[in-house]
């Protein structure tokens, strides 16, 4: 059975940037908008998945 999408399947060298507004700010608006920053920012980074080699496929950029 095929996938559609599979972003464990990701190349090992892709990034996606993120552009916030301070270090440490959530990468977009995540459903737990009542969480901490930390909070929002791991639920972020759990959206955006991992790489093949569980690298974080997404990073912020200030």
């Amino acid at each position: 059975m095929s996938k559609a999408y599979d972003p464990s399947a990701r190349n090992d060298a892709m990034v996606v940037k993120f552009k916030v507004n301070a270090t440490g700010d959530r990468w977009f608006i995540p459903y737990n908008d009542n969480g901490t920053k930390a909070a929002q920012v791991a639920q972020c980074s759990k959206v955006v998945g991992n790489t093949a080699d569980e690298s974080v496929a997404g990073a912020e950029s200030t």
